[in-house]
């Protein structure tokens, strides 16, 4: 699911996925998450996130993401 939202923000005119924050578990992190920027992102892939200096990020760790004042996306917790 993040995916198609993230491909939504990627390249639907309205949305600008600069302006926009994901943030994702990262296990190790303060409170296990972490966040970056849209502007980070070079590329979506089939199973990752591409940032530009070559990290990845899984599709399946993605916890929220928020454009500007708008909340767009969470993840909806399992039971």
């Amino acid at each position: 699911m993040a995916k198609n939202v993230l491909d939504l923000l990627m390249w639907h005119p309205k949305w600008d996925i600069e302006e926009c924050v994901i943030s994702y578990v990262h296990r190790g992190a303060q409170r296990n998450l972490k966040t970056i920027n849209g502007s980070e992102i070079s590329r979506l892939e089939r199973g990752f996130i591409i940032l530009k200096d070559g990290r990845s990020i899984p599709y399946h760790r993605v916890v929220k993401i928020v454009c500007g004042d708008s909340f767009i996306w969470k993840k909806q917790k399992k039971g």
